[in-house]
């Protein structure tokens, strides 16, 4: 998996200029893969922020469930 991120981030080796530009060098500037990921981490993190400040209006359009009380034996050690 570390080498997957790895190439995710890491431009490729080679000499750029002995070969032909490629689709992604001739379709202009594009997003970092970084920042893409940074974005897609902020999203997650404000959506749930958004539904902990909400589950009460939530909970009474019923979207969102927990109300059911665990029973005590399953919480055991």
């Amino acid at each position: 998996m570390l080498y997957a991120l790895r190439a995710l981030f890491v431009p490729p080796r080679g000499d750029s200029r002995s070969r032909a530009p490629s689709h992604r060098e001739a379709a202009g500037p594009s997003a970092s893969p970084l920042l893409v990921f940074v974005a897609a981490v902020l999203l997650l993190l404000v959506s749930i922020l958004l539904v902990d400040q909400h589950r009460d209006e939530l909970r009474a359009l019923g979207l969102v469930g927990g109300t059911e009380q665990v029973n005590p034996v399953f919480m055991s050690p």
